[in-house]
């Protein structure tokens, strides 16, 4: 069994708590809904805690933990794929795996404030595109767009070239922008919807 050292429990919740909310916006991207934001990001920090003695500390510790939720992300899209998942909203939070155990406090499922400030600053019109995209879409825009990871970071993650990312990211910011530009045009107000009579007509 892994041991770790008092001081390392103490670095390690420290770092949690500096990037617990980064974190849960990055999966609540991902995911498009709280619950499996919630998920992932217990997730992550669970696989984080467990891994963390290997952790070096050559590299920000938000981008190795955005690695880690970005493969349990994956991971979640492919069991997903093989099969339909029960889920109990009733499920208690926190979880034990064998005599391992971590709690952790995550937010009541009314939306918080950081959600309605990410929601403003993406943009209504912007976020109703995103969610429009398949799960892989959208990570490839979260990744290289908001979180602003390099394409070759990118590349190691989902296990793909360099320029497969680039081009999926091409085309995905392609659709974006159509899609955008469908909406603004479903916005804008009708000339036949106006009344261009003159004044007194």
């Amino acid at each position: 069994m892994m041991h770790t050292t008092h001081e390392n429990d103490t670095r390690f919740n420290t770092l949690m708590k500096e990037t617990y909310k980064l974190v849960f916006n990055m999966a609540y991207r991902l995911s498009g809904n709280r619950s499996d934001a919630e998920d992932l990001t217990q997730e992550a920090f669970y696989r984080a805690y467990r891994s963390f003695p290997d952790y070096q500390g050559d590299r920000p510790f938000e981008n190795w933990i955005f690695r880690i939720l970005s493969r349990l992300f994956l991971d979640m899209l492919r069991s997903r794929k093989r099969r339909v998942q029960a889920v109990s909203l009733d499920s208690p939070l926190g979880m034990s795996l064998g005599e391992d155990s971590i709690q952790l406090e995550l937010p009541d499922r009314t939306p918080n404030p950081e959600e309605r400030l990410m929601d403003s600053a993406i943009g209504e019109r912007l976020s109703a595109v995103l969610a429009t995209l398949s799960p892989e879409q959208r990570m490839l825009v979260t990744l290289a767009d908001v979180e602003g990871l390099p394409y070759s970071e990118i590349a190691i993650m989902l296990g793909k070239p360099v320029g497969t990312i680039r081009s999926r990211l091409h085309r995905t910011r392609l659709l974006i922008r159509k899609r955008l530009q469908a909406i603004e045009a479903a916005d804008a107000p009708s000339p036949m919807s106006l009344d261009l009579r003159p004044c007194g007509a």
